[in-house]
C-alpha cells in the first residue's frame, strides 16, 4: 500500500522527469527568459508536493500521547506556503474539564495562528515596510501566484510588530568601543485619520466629504543612537565655502558644515514612536545603559531646540551626563534667513556675511553675534514688522546659548550637526508614511514604524527568528499542561 507521502514523492519524481524532458525538447525553441519563468513555475509545483510529502510523513499527531488516548476527531487545515496551499490533517484532543482542546501537530510543526506561513509573512512584510500594502500584494501575486489581501497584510503587520520592543531589549548592541555616545531626537508628522470603533488597521482611503480635511498630523518622535569616534576640527574646516561653477555662476553658494573624511556612525539604531516623547526618551536611556554601562563614553544629545524636546532631555538625559548640543543645521537655517534681511539673496555678499557670523558663532561668541546684529538692525532703520521678525530669530539663539558652545564641542571632537536624524525623518518616516493617499490609524502607524525600524536597522533576519520563537511560546505555552493526566472525550486505550 502506497502512503500519501510516498505518493507525493512519486509525483515529484514525475514532475522532475517531465521538467527534464521539456528542457531538452519542447522548450528548446523558446528564449532563455521564457524558459527561466517556466522552470520557476515548475519548481513551485514541485515544492508544493515536497512540502505535502513532509506533512504527510509527520502524520496527524494521533500518537502524541503514546497511544494511551485516542483523538476526538481529525480536522483539516489549509497551510498557505510560498509554494501554494498545503492541506494538513490534525488530530484533535478535547479536555472535558478544561472545556478546550489542542492539536498536538500544531505545536510540533509550529504552525502560525493564521493560515499564512511565517516565510510568506516574512516576504510580505519585507515588501510592505518599504512600499504600500497593495504593492506588496501585487508583487507576491505576480511572483508566487499567491494573493494576500491588503486587510490581511495589515493584520500580519500589526501582529509581526508585537515583539519589537522586547527584541531590542533582549538584543542590545553591547558595550560600544567608540569614545562618544550620540543621541539625536526630532519630530516628524504622520497623517492620522479620525478613529472609529474597532478601527485599528493601517492606511485608509475613504472618499472625503465636502469641506473635510484629509486627516490631521500627529507628531512621531524620531530617535537615533550610535557610537562615533572623535573628529577634532578647526572652524575653517566647517566654514569653508564652495561655489558651484564659481566663474560662470557665483550666485549659488554652498557652505560645508561637515568635513569629507569625518568618522561614520557605528551600530546606529533609529526608531520612531507616536506614543509620546516619554517613550522615545526611555528608549534612549535603555540604549545608553546597554552601550555604556561603565559610563566611560562622552554622552551628547543633538537636537533642534524645540522646547518640549528640551524639557524631556533635561528630565531624562541630563541626569545621565548628556551634553545637549543645538544642531548646527538649524543654526545655519536661521542664519541664512537673517542674512537675507541685510543682503541680496544669492549674492557673493550674502556668502561673506554668513561666513563672518558663522565664524563668530563657532568660536564661542554667540552673545557678540546677537549684539552685532541688533546694532546693524538699528542703523538700517528697519520697519517694525522686520524688526519683529529679526528679533524672533535672535531670541532663538539667546534662549539656546548654553547649547551653542561649539568651540568647546569641536575641541573635544563632538559632532555638531544632526545629519543622521534629519535623514531618518525623511527616509525612515516620510518615505513610507507619506506615500500618496496614506492616512493611518494610530495603532497601524505605530506598528508600521516599529517593524520598519527593524528593516532600516538591518536586523530583519534576526528579528524574524525571534518573532517566530515568541509566537510559538505565545500560541503553545498552554500545551505543556496537556501532558498531565486528564480526562479526554475520546477512546481510552487499555
Amino acid at each position: 500500500m502506497i502512503h500519501n507521502n510516498e505518493r507525493n514523492i512519486l509525483k515529484m519524481q514525475d514532475q522532475i522527469e517531465e521538467l527534464s524532458r521539456l528542457l531538452l525538447n519542447d522548450w528548446q525553441a523558446l528564449e532563455i527568459h521564457a524558459v527561466e519563468e517556466k522552470i520557476f513555475r515548475a519548481l513551485l509545483r514541485i515544492g508544493n508536493n515536497a512540502l505535502s510529502a513532509y506533512v504527510e510523513k509527520k502524520g496527524t499527531g494521533e500518537n502524541a500521547y503514546d497511544d494511551e488516548i485516542t483523538s476526538h476527531s481529525v480536522k483539516n487545515w489549509n497551510y498557505i506556503s510560498v509554494f501554494g496551499t498545503v492541506a494538513i490533517k490534525r488530530a484533535y484532543f478535547w479536555d472535558k474539564e478544561k472545556g478546550s482542546g489542542v492539536f498536538p501537530l500544531d505545536e510540533d510543526l509550529n504552525l502560525p495562528a493564521k493560515h499564512y506561513s511565517y516565510l510568506l509573512q516574512n516576504w510580505n512584510q519585507l515588501l510592505a515596510v518599504d512600499s504600500n500594502f497593495d504593492s506588496a500584494r501585487e508583487t507576491l501575486e505576480r511572483i508566487l501566484g499567491i494573493n494576500i489581501w491588503t486587510k490581511q497584510s495589515e493584520e500580519i503587520n500589526q501582529n509581526a510588530a508585537l515583539s519589537v520592543d522586547e527584541f531590542y531589549e533582549s538584543n542590545s548592541e553591547g558595550e560600544q568601543t567608540q569614545p562618544i555616545l550620540v543621541a539625536e531626537v526630532d519630530g516628524k508628522g504622520v497623517i492620522i485619520r479620525k478613529e472609529t470603533r474597532d478601527d485599528t488597521t493601517g492606511p485608509y482611503k475613504p472618499r472625503l466629504k465636502k469641506g473635510e480635511k484629509n486627516g490631521k498630523k500627529k507628531m512621531a518622535t524620531v530617535t537615533a543612537v550610535f557610537g562615533i569616534d572623535r573628529n577634532i576640527r578647526d572652524v575653517e574646516d566647517i566654514v569653508a565655502y564652495e561655489t558651484d561653477n564659481s566663474e560662470k555662476n557665483p550666485a549659488k553658494p554652498r557652505l560645508k558644515i561637515v568635513t569629507d573624511d569625518e568618522p561614520k556612525p557605528k551600530n546606529k539604531i533609529v526608531r520612531a514612536t507616536l506614543e509620546g516623547k516619554e517613550k522615545a526618551f526611555e528608549r534612549i536611556v535603555m540604549q545608553t545603559e546597554s552601550r555604556d554601562p561603565n559610563k566611560r563614553c562622552d554622552r551628547i544629545l543633538l537636537m533642534d531646540g524645540e522646547q518640549a524636546l528640551e524639557k524631556k532631555a533635561k528630565e531624562y538625559l541630563t541626569p545621565l551626563g548628556f551634553v545637549i548640543i543645538l544642531d548646527l543645521f538649524h543654526v545655519m537655517e536661521r542664519l541664512w534667513t537673517l542674512c537675507y534681511f541685510f543682503c541680496t539673496e544669492g549674492s557673493r555678499e550674502s556668502v561673506e556675511w554668513v561666513r563672518k557670523y558663522l565664524t563668530m558663532i563657532l568660536t564661542g561668541k554667540v552673545g557678540y553675534f546677537i549684539g552685532a546684529i541688533r546694532q546693524i538692525m538699528k542703523k538700517r532703520g528697519f520697519s517694525p514688522s522686520k524688526i519683529q521678525k529679526i528679533e524672533k530669530l535672535l531670541r532663538y539663539y539667546e534662549k539656546r546659548k548654553c547649547y551653542m558652545k561649539y568651540d568647546e564641542y569641536m575641541a573635544k571632537g563632538y559632532p555638531i550637526g544632526s545629519g543622521v536624524i534629519e535623514g531618518a525623518c525623511r527616509s525612515f518616516v516620510k518615505d513610507r508614511m507619506e506615500l500618496a493617499g496614506m492616512r493611518w490609524s494610530e495603532i497601524g502607524a505605530e506598528k508600521m514604524l516599529e517593524l520598519r525600524s527593524i528593516k532600516v536597522n538591518g536586523k530583519w533576519d534576526n528579528y524574524w527568528q525571534y518573532f517566530v520563537t515568541e509566537e510559538m511560546q505565545r500560541l503553545y505555552s498552554d500545551y505543556d499542561s496537556w501532558n498531565e493526566p486528564i480526562k479526554f472525550i475520546g477512546k481510552i486505550v487499555a
